[in-house]
């Protein structure tokens, strides 16, 4: 008895036959071009979310310092926070909680805002300097490592630190 009668019997052609074998490959050469697009197209998404982390950075320290270089009393708030602890900070017009809203807490984590007076530059030459620092997490690498790839590799985070200097206006 020959493939041919033997599938003829139990009422199967040849085509459906050999469409039934293809069935189950097709499944899997899907998934795993899948997992490949996923990794190709994931990536690439990852580095611009952290570009985009550290232009967010930049922007909050330079708007930062540009509030404080035109505060009359910004030595009075001269100092260090943390977030989400600098959106509480009081009152509203505060230097540091004005830079915090300008950062995305999502993006940088615990992201640390200090402000800082800088006076190397000599007589009227007072500075304000605003420092933005945070972690950006990096998605796809705790993923790798949560399915056991790259347990070695120190690629989770990177740091992310912007500082702003501007001139003090109410000086000489």
């Amino acid at each position: 008895m020959n493939e041919y009668t033997a599938d003829k019997r139990y009422g199967i052609t040849k085509c459906l036959c050999s469409s039934l074998s293809s069935k189950g490959q097709a499944v899997v050469e899907f998934t795993l071009v899948f997992v490949l697009l996923l990794v190709i197209l994931w990536i690439p998404a990852d580095f611009g979310l952290a570009f985009l982390s550290g232009q967010l950075a930049q922007s909050a320290a330079r708007e930062g310092a540009r509030i404080a270089s035109a505060e009359a009393n910004y030595a009075a708030q001269v100092g260090t926070c943390t977030i989400p602890a600098c959106y509480s900070l009081t009152p509203n017009d505060n230097i540091l909680r004005q830079t915090a809203l300008r950062i995305s807490s999502a993006l940088l984590q615990n992201a640390q805002i200090t402000l800082a007076t800088d006076t190397t530059g000599g007589t009227c030459m007072t500075k304000v300097q605003v420092t933005v620092q945070g972690t950006y997490n990096f998605f796809f690498y705790r993923l790798l490592r949560l399915i056991g790839i790259g347990a070695g590799l120190n690629t989770n985070s990177t740091s992310i630190t912007r500082v702003t200097k501007m001139r003090w206006e109410h000086q000489c």
